[in-house]
This record gives structure tokens, sequence and C-alpha cells, in this order.
């Protein structure tokens, strides 16, 4: 990647680096008893961005080690291992096309997530395990007029884990390829519309199989087609909704028989503002989809609220920011059960299901002691709860967790503004490099005459990301 810079022009403009010390108390409870430790690491972070008149570069890197000064009975994984590398090359390739190549990936124990990490109110197998994850994607936009553009994206991720207290828990759990197409028109000054369609393929190493937790192979397609539209309703306002249907095959256990596609509504919603002091995303979803790679599809609610506020104004406490998470996830997937005794011919299979229920919630302060050096102190909660139905063992019990945190960073960075808290919205538009020079003037004339630009650099469904 670094041999294809000169050919587009590309320098560093932008280099920010971060060491962090943690000091955590983690409790918790499972279905084996409860546990608690005291738990010291290290967090250091790399963020490059590159630019160029018709190119831009990021590459963000985070890892993190901790070991348990004390460790209770119990405690499983008592070790903080966690890394993440995200990285995005934008080429305007002409005045009306763009290309964007990304990739990231995620290493992690259970132990090391929190609750902005999406990852943390998904699948309660992941106790025990170091997981990974890893994702590319290759996207495409066209501006097809001065009111609408075009966006194409093609993906592949994959999920398992590289270690765990059981051996055959290590391994790939699942892997998917993606494709999507969508297209937005500009209908005045505030409100933007289109269709969105996609098409995927999953296939799973460990999907739950049936109420006795047997594990095998499972293969998802699925095509989803929706409607959007988003409004803004001042500058600091907008909203956001889409709405279709999603047709998938049938659960595993079923597709040897003459069973039909699974069809389920698909809808999202969410509502962001932005203020001078204090801002928030709501967000609220149904959808069939993955429920965790080593669970499998299912019929999932998932909701989201985040917010942060710089509770106190003036020079000496404005770079103070307190921050808040809230999510929920409820999710079915249907399974398969024995057949009873006598059943007569052509009666359908009967069916169970696995029902799970996942809130997670954080905190946090950050206060700047000096320019590039920030205190922090935070709490993360968890609760996890799964039920089969109908439950053969009768152990099903709920996880709880919490994790008490106090850290202290040192930052470095060419840029002064990113040695203080930075607000959620800006560091969303960090995620995403601004192309410079030629194809940013060209946007914010097209802007300042009305016409739709804003965006068509950006991943158009991306709002819709789980």
């Amino acid at each position: 990647m670094l041999g294809f810079f000169p050919a587009v022009g590309l320098a560093v403009t932008d280099a920010t680096a971060a060491v962090t010390v943690e000091q955590s108390a983690v409790t918790g409870i499972t279905p084996g008893g409860g546990y608690g430790l005291a738990l010291t690491s290290v967090d250091g972070s790399l963020r490059l961005v590159s630019r160029a008149a018709r190119a831009g570069f990021l590459f963000d890197m985070t890892g993190r080690y901790g070991r348990a000064l004390w460790a209770s009975r119990g405690a499983m994984f008592p070790q903080d291992i966690a890394g993440t590398a995200v990285t995005r090359l934008d080429i305007v390739t002409s005045p009306r096309t763009l290309f964007t190549f990304g990739a990231d990936g995620l290493l992690a124990s259970r132990l090391g997530l929190r609750a902005t990490n999406e990852l943390m109110a998904r699948d309660p197998f992941l106790q025990g395990r170091i997981i990974y994850s890893f994702g590319s994607r290759l996207g495409f936009t066209a501006t097809t007029s001065p009111r609408s553009f075009a966006r194409f994206d093609a993906g592949y991720t994959q999920a398992g884990a590289v270690a765990a207290d059981h051996p055959e828990a290590v391994g790939l759990d699942s892997h998917a390829v993606t494709g999507s197409a969508s297209y937005s028109w500009l209908a005045g000054r505030r409100l933007r519309f289109g269709p969105i369609a996609r098409a995927s393929f999953t296939h799973f190493e460990n999907a739950l199989l049936d109420v006795d937790l047997t594990r095998g192979h499972a293969d998802v397609a699925t095509v989803t087609g929706l409607a959007s539209a988003t409004y803004e309703v001042t500058r600091r306002i907008r909203g956001t909704a889409a709405l279709g249907f999603t047709a998938a095959s049938p659960p595993t256990f079923l597709q040897n028989k003459s069973s039909a596609p699974v069809i389920a509504p698909d809808a999202r919603i969410d509502a962001r503002y932005a203020g001078r002091n204090y801002g928030f995303l709501g967000m609220y979803s149904f959808s069939y989809s993955s429920l965790g790679p080593r669970i499998g599809f299912g019929a999932q609610h998932a909701a989201g609220l985040e917010m942060w506020s710089r509770p106190r104004p003036g020079r000496d406490f404005r770079s103070v920011i307190a921050r808040g998470i809230l999510r929920f996830r409820h999710g079915e997937t249907p399974l398969a059960m024995q057949p009873r005794l006598g059943m007569p011919a052509g009666t359908p299979i009967p069916t169970g299901k696995f029902v799970t229920t996942a809130v997670a919630a954080g905190g946090s302060l950050g206060m700047p002691l000096a320019t590039g050096i920030l205190f922090t102190g935070g709490i993360d909660i968890e609760l996890i709860s799964t039920r089969l139905d109908p439950d053969p063992t009768g152990a099903s019990a709920p996880m709880f967790r919490t994790m008490v945190t106090v850290a202290v960073s040192a930052i470095g960075s060419t840029d002064p503004l990113r040695r203080v808290p930075r607000d959620p919205d800006l560091q969303d538009q960090d995620a995403q490099p601004a192309v410079l020079g030629e194809e940013k003037a060209r946007a914010a004339g097209a802007r300042a005459g009305g016409e739709v630009t804003e965006g068509a650099g950006e991943d158009e469904d991306a709002f819709y990301e789980e």
C-alpha cells in the first residue's frame, strides 16, 4: 500500500499517537458462580491521515494488554487482550466517480470489551475466548446528476477465536460475502431519499442446530430491499429511516423439506442532534440477521442511545466531556427438536427456539490535566440472559458484569485539537478522511448551489449497518 502513495501524491498531514495506563475493578456473575479481579492494562494507539488533491488515506490502530493483579476463583481469562486496526483509501477517479477500499480487524478477549463495542451486547457464547474478526470492503460512488448519486459495495467478513478455554471453541466460526447497491436523490435542500438493495451469503461453522445445543454447519442466503429517507430538520438535527423486507433461506433443519423462504420485515430509524454543548444519537432496528457467529440467523430487535455533554463552560472546563451509552438487543432463532414417536407422516416438524437478551450501559468523564494529558473515569455494566424453549436442562441463568475503570492518557499529535477529548460527531468524521483539492472544492461549490454532493463520498447506507 505504501508503494502506491507516490502515484496519487499522498503525504501524511495528520499523525496522532497515545499511550494509556488503566486500572480496572471487574466483578461478575456467571452460571458457574461469581468472580472478581483487579486489572492493570496499557493501551496504545496510532492514527495517520494522508490527503492529496484526489485521494485520502486513513490508518487507525489500537492495542491493549493487561494482567490481573488479583483474581478470585472462577475468573475466566484473567488477562485483557484487545486490538483493532482500520484502514481506508479513497480515490477520486474522475469529477463524478469515487472508489473506496477499506479493511478492519479486531482481536479481543471477552474481558476487554466495553459498552462502546457492539460485540459486548451481541453473543453470549464469547465467554472464555480470545475472539477475532476481519473484514474488507470495496465501494464505488458515481454522481449521476447534480442532485443524485449511486453507490455500489462488496465486502467479506469472518469471525472466530484464536484461543479458548476449550479446544473445540478455537477456529473459524463464520464468514460472509455481502453486496449492496443504493441510489440517493435530493428533493429540495433537506430531504434525501432512495432505494437500497442488499444480498449476502453467510456460512456458520458452529451454528446452534437444536435445543440440545448441538452445533454444526449452516448456510444462510439473504436478499433485502429497502426504501430509505434522510431529513435534515435543522443544521443540528437529522433523522433517517429505512423500511423494507428480507427474504432468507430457511433454517438448516428445514432445508431438506418443502419449506418456504423466511420473509421478515426490515426497518431502522435513527435521530441525531449535535449542539454546541451536548448531543445525542438514538436508534432502533428490527431485522432478520445474524445473532452472533456461534448462534446463527434470527429475528432481532436492537436499540441504542449515545449521549455526550460538555457540562462546564469556560476556558478551564471547555475540554471536559461526559459520555453515556446504552445498548439493547433481543433475538430469537428457531431450533430443531427430536420428533415425537408415533407422529403421523407429514406432520410438521416440532421446533423450539433460542432466545437471547442483552443490555450494556456505560458512562465516562474525560478531563484534561494539561495539554496532551487526559484523565478518564468510567463504568461499564452488562447483563446477558439466554433461554431455550423448551429447555431440556433447566440450567439457563443470566450473566452479569461490571467494570469500573480509571485511566491516564498521554497524547501527542501534529494537530493540537486532537490532544483533547473530541465530540462523538467529530470522531465519526475522523473515520472518513476528507478528499481535498479539486474534489472538495467541487463539493463545496455544489452545496452552495443546493446540489447533492454532501454524502457523495460517504457510505450512503452505512447508517444501516450493524
